[in-house]
């Protein structure tokens, strides 16, 4: 009996050893992120994703997979509505920088803000020198406003009426600079940048009030297939490095004047 024993004892310590083994080698999550261009929070320079919400999101996979195994597999600049659909329709997808609405709430896992969002008032230097404490100060100046867009339903529930509408925001800045218009609406981190791809000078436009009912945070999601356990580990560590001050570091450092922005800017001029 005392034979048939050990083989026993072995063979239990062989499958426990085996076990083990699986466990050491299991295949870490994969990760794929989506996202589209918005300096400075996500950008492409040259082949490299950069931006702070870009390096923070790495951070915060890295810190995760130190309490579950995973790994960011790729990067991808989509179209908005594509990436969006991979997000919703698949597993292991992150996307950002996403607004959180209520028609969305239940459409995502929402992991944690990633980046303030502002919508801003513009006029031109030579432009109306007004100072309103509201946006309904300014209801009888003209605006240029992208058709369909959240700026241009927010002036036309306050009353707004002299409004000339545009396909792009570029168009907006050009009747601006034209004096055509006496406001046009731009996005307050992304300004120095789109001013300056679309041929102005930034410091020829002032920032005139903000639009409360635009300014709300963007968030880093996942799709609903993303299992409980990968979300929970990301929402950890994304709460710990936010506390630990890793994203207000990131988004000091990428300033228009730092060294990968300037690269950035001089690729889109060029």
């Amino acid at each position: 009996m005392l034979p048939q024993l050990i083989n026993t004892k072995r063979l239990g310590l062989a499958l426990l050893s085996g076990m083990f083994c699986v466990s050491s080698f299991a295949k870490p999550v994969e990760l794929e992120l989506y996202t589209q261009e918005f300096p400075p929070l996500q950008v492409q320079v040259g082949e490299q994703a950069e931006g702070y919400v870009v390096k923070f999101v790495e951070a915060v996979v890295e810190h995760a997979s130190q309490n579950l195994e995973m790994e960011i597999s790729g990067i991808h600049f989509l179209p908005w509505k594509r990436a969006i659909r991979n997000t919703q329709e698949n597993e292991n997808v992150l996307f950002f920088s996403l607004s959180r609405t209520p028609n969305r709430e239940q459409q995502f896992q929402w992991i944690g803000p990633v980046s303030p969002y502002e919508v801003a008032v513009y006029r031109h230097i030579e432009g109306p020198p007004v100072n309103p404490d509201y946006l309904s100060d300014l209801k009888n100046y003209s605006f240029a406003a992208q058709a369909a867009s959240s700026f241009e339903e927010v002036i036309k529930e306050e009353g707004f009426n002299n409004i000339i509408p545009v396909n792009y925001g570029q168009v907006a800045i050009k009747l601006l600079r034209a004096h055509r218009v006496d406001f046009a609406p731009l996005v307050t981190s992304s300004y120095y940048y789109r001013m300056e791809q679309y041929g102005y000078n930034p410091d020829e436009f002032i920032e005139v009030i903000k639009i409360d009912k635009l300014c709300k945070e963007l968030w880093l999601v996942t799709g609903n297939n993303t299992s409980p356990e990968v979300v929970a580990a990301l929402q950890e560590s994304f709460n710990q490095l936010k506390n630990d001050g890793l994203l207000e570091q990131l988004i000091a450092e990428y300033q228009p004047d730092s060294e990968v922005m300037v690269r950035y800017r001089n690729a889109k001029l060029n």
